[in-house]
């Protein structure tokens, strides 16, 4: 990790005042540093985020930032990391958020490569919600990428942060800055974004989000090359691969939602982030094919290397993100068919009212079964599936889940909503209610069965009534409290114990699960 400028932390201290105790510089990127700092008076820790002093920042890159991090800390959303303050002092311009325990998607991305469909949804689609918020409220992230979304491990969340923070911090009111400069990561960048397009609208987020979607699928980035120039080159350039193609586990609905996120014109892709959810969870139909999609991308590459080569720093002559040129009519006379079809069903005013009823979506995280009561009803959500239920409108949300096991402890988790809008986000894991807890699946390789007790050594140690029979592979035992220095000791027949200590920091934050190894070199007798 960068060391902070050895007079950053003093700086920062005396900017927050006495009320506040900087501890820590917790990473630092090209343009910020992220310290954490102690909140005296609430008892709270913070992550306070700071303009690197190693840049040449100008006074209006400064008022922009303080204007664009104003306006982020407007938004209200359960996935959007809300920003407590912005200050400026000591030289220093910085705001204050919550310090988030868990990892970035960048991080989960490098430890496991690509996810499970079903999880990969879990995490981006609470995140094309908070995209959708944003972007009603007028406010582009425009620095979408796997580092900028975290996952709270506390509450079980994906969390967009860097909202509106991202933007070209130059002067200049459009076109490029004088030195080329445009903010953002060009594994991400959309190809207007990369030709310093200054009227970027929503599609290119979701040209980003669907560059984030593919890798999570994949487990690699759409475009890759030598450097960024040849990297930027290939988004504007090179049609996308389909991510179906790449993993063949990856469902073709979910590949040509990608491939439409990324289609090189803004007007060819979803217009909404709403949209893109009803897509991936199949709520609209298929619209018809326009021609053979190869045909398509080919004719689409061409374009896009003429214009690559031709258009200036100024691109005064291209059609807007917001508005293309020639395409106007198509999305006015959608809306009146729409118009059309919904008049009858508001007609009917309950139908309506069904319709647009809030939803809760539950993702199970666990390796085991989770009973779930919402209202009157009780369902049973199986590990790593997914649950989608409608709620009656005007009524608070009270949900219930309980994990369903024979070994171990059972644990719950409740989540109230007094006014329930739009889709709820709620997800099982092992960390309920500041509670964490872990499931050990172990393998025997000793030739001998096993007996075993958690948290050997430590308050609250618990024999588990199984046995371990030899040659067993990933054999579940159930959850159990997880600490810091958690232990698995195992017994075999004749008294001699094998243990894994200190496991805290080696499970898996969402399902709690640790794989244990024991063979029979790792007995030994106790005395």
């Amino acid at each position: 990790m960068t060391s902070p400028a050895p007079d950053v932390l003093a700086k920062l201290g005396r900017a927050l005042g006495p009320k506040y105790e900087v501890k820590r510089l917790v990473g630092s990127g090209g343009f910020a540093e992220v310290y954490e700092v102690w909140d005296k008076d609430l008892e709270r820790r913070l992550a306070v985020k700071v303009l690197r002093a190693d840049v040449a920042w100008t006074h209006g890159m400064i008022e922009r930032f303080q204007r664009e991090t104003r306006a982020a800390a407007k938004l209200e959303h359960p996935n959007i990391l809300p920003i407590h303050f912005v200050g400026e002092g000591e030289g220093l311009a910085y705001y204050a958020m919550p310090f988030v325990d868990g990892m970035s998607l960048g991080e989960l991305l490098k430890r496991s490569g690509a996810l499970p469909p079903e999880r990969a949804l879990a995490i981006i689609i609470p995140v094309l919600d908070a995209l959708d918020h944003a972007h009603k409220a007028g406010l582009l992230h425009r620095d979408i990428k796997p580092d900028n979304i975290m996952l709270d491990t506390a509450r079980g969340r994906p969390l967009l942060v860097d909202f509106g923070i991202a933007r070209r911090l130059d002067s200049a009111g459009g076109g490029l800055t004088q030195t080329g400069l445009v903010i953002g990561t060009p594994h991400y960048m959309s190809p207007e974004q990369a030709l310093g397009d200054p009227n970027l609208g929503p599609p290119s987020d979701l040209y980003s989000l669907g560059a984030v979607l593919f890798q999570m699928v994949t487990g690699s980035v759409p475009f890759d090359g030598d450097s960024s120039q040849q990297i930027v080159g290939k988004h504007i350039a090179d049609p996308p691969p389909a991510a179906s193609d790449v993993n063949k586990q990856v469902p073709r609905e979910i590949s040509d939602v990608i491939l439409r996120c990324m289609e090189k014109q803004p007007s060819d892709r979803f217009q909404s982030a709403a949209e893109v959810i009803a897509a991936l969870e199949g709520d609209q139909p298929r619209g018809p094919a326009r021609g053979s999609r190869a045909t398509r991308s080919r004719a689409r590459a061409a374009e896009a290397r003429t214009e690559l080569l031709t258009t200036a720093p100024t691109t005064a002559a291209r059609p807007t993100a917001g508005r293309p040129v020639g395409r106007t009519a198509r999305p006015r006379r959608i809306g009146w068919v729409l118009l059309a079809i919904a008049l009858p069903i508001l007609a009917l005013g309950a139908g309506a009212l069904f319709l647009r009823a809030p939803k809760v979506v539950l993702t199970n995280y666990l390796t085991a079964p989770v009973n779930v009561r919402v209202a009157q009803e009780s369902l049973r959500v199986a590990p790593g599936e997914r649950m989608t239920l409608r709620i009656a409108r005007g009524r608070p949300l009270e949900l219930t889940w309980r994990l369903e096991q024979r070994l171990g402890v059972a644990f719950a988790d409740s989540v109230t909503v007094a006014q329930p809008q739009g889709r709820i986000f709620v997800a099982a894991t092992a960390r309920p209610k500041g509670r964490a807890y872990f499931a050990p699946v172990i393998t025997n390789q000793t030739g001998r069965p096993l007996t075993v007790i958690v948290n050997a050594g430590l308050a609250g140690a618990q024999r588990c009534p199984c046995t371990i029979p030899p040659g067993a592979v990933r054999m579940a035992i159930g959850y159990y409290p997880l600490f810091g220095n958690s232990t698995v000791r195992v017994q075999d027949p004749s008294g001699r114990v094998a243990m894994f200590q200190n496991l805290g920091s080696q499970v898996d934050v969402a399902n709690g699960v640790v794989g244990l190894l024991f063979r029979a070199e790792d007995l030994r007798t106790t005395r």
